[in-house]
């Protein structure tokens, strides 16, 4: 294979776990209140984080995608493209019922099985949280095909993209928003990848405290005043959050915690809202209201554990059956290079 493995760095292995665990509790707190949890504390917890959150996951996923722009389209698609593109048309199904249960704890009414007929259009509109899945999928393809412009151009047309999106001028599929939002961060992962290092390397406590308590300032400004609002501020909360979230990841890179989850954030991702959903499903018809709004409270960051721990069981012990494992990994015939079938066909 042409891409060379790098060793891995504590602080991004914590940075990426921090950032999968928030995001964790973003969809805990989200469908708890679904469900009619008082979890308007955590809400705003949530939004004010929220420019942390994906930026700095992608931004930390650039910083390993690096040696992806140097290997082969063949070992590109072996190693990463296939497997988001398998994980993502498997558990795009799996979603799929797992969200009917999400429609219940909505009080929709009606025969939800019509939610099968989505999955067609899945592969061009992804749903749910797997648009994550979708877009790394993009970002890989995407960026290599732009390596050869210069990085100034680069960051600037992706920058723009991120600006208008981050500005909520674009209203339609989670996905593609999506895309266009975090795209720019993941590419400053992989092009800046040795500045951003070096920095969260040299730093000390005082920059890196200054910066922190920078982002707290313009994200309790985008929430509590109401200044996301204003076009540009809430990519400018973005940038910033990533540096912030580097500050964070510096100290969490101590906790093995962290760093573990930093490196096994795909099944978690991939598991953790069908978890969130049949547990939340469960309480909203065995507790009466009443506890509803008072476990809103305590339960957003419970079930967030419990998610994340669920998550990585699940994994564990189907990585162990012939079958079942193929929920979290591609099979060898889908991520066999085209030279290697052919071979494989002559013999």
């Amino acid at each position: 294979m042409n891409a060379q493995a790098k060793p891995r760095i504590d602080w991004v292995d914590a940075g990426r776990g921090s950032a999968i665990a928030l995001v964790v509790l973003f969809h805990s707190t989200n469908w708890l209140g679904e469900a009619g949890f008082g979890v308007a504390g955590w809400e705003f917890f949530d939004e004010t984080i929220a420019s942390i959150r994906l930026p700095l996951f992608f931004t930390m996923s650039g910083l390993f995608a690096v040696k992806w722009m140097r290997a082969s389209w063949a070992d590109l698609w072996r190693s990463k493209v296939s497997l988001f593109v398998w994980v993502f048309a498997v558990w795009s199904v799996i979603a799929t019922f797992s969200f009917m249960l999400g429609l219940n704890v909505q009080g929709a009414e009606g025969n939800y099985l019509g939610q099968l007929k989505n999955l067609l259009w899945a592969p061009f509109l992804p749903r749910f949280e797997l648009w994550f899945i979708w877009a790394l999928a993009l970002f890989f393809v995407v960026a290599k095909l732009m390596t050869r412009l210069p990085l100034a151009i680069q960051l600037s047309l992706t920058g723009v993209l991120s600006i208008v999106a981050l500005s909520d001028a674009f209203v339609g599929n989670a996905g593609v928003t999506g895309s266009a939002k975090y795209f720019f961060f993941f590419l400053c992962g992989i092009l800046l990848r040795d500045r951003i290092i070096r920095w969260s390397n040299s730093s000390g406590p005082i920059p890196l405290t200054a910066v922190f308590a920078l982002w707290v300032a313009l994200a309790l400004g985008g929430t509590a005043l109401g200044l996301r609002a204003f076009p540009g501020y809430y990519f400018v909360c973005c940038v910033v959050g990533v540096f912030a979230g580097v500050a964070v990841s510096r100290m969490l890179a101590r906790i093995p915690g962290p760093r573990y989850l930093g490196t096994r954030t795909l099944p978690v991702y991939l598991t953790h809202t069908t978890i969130i959903l049949v547990v939340v499903w469960i309480l909203a018809r065995t507790l009466p209201m009443p506890e509803l709004a008072l476990l809103g409270a305590v339960l957003p960051p419970i079930l967030a554990a419990v998610a994340i721990a669920a998550s990585l069981g699940l994994s564990r012990l189907v990585s162990r059956d012939r079958v079942l494992r193929y929920m979290y990994v591609q099979p060898a015939w889908f991520a066999r290079r085209p030279s290697d079938a052919e071979s494989t066909a002559r013999h």
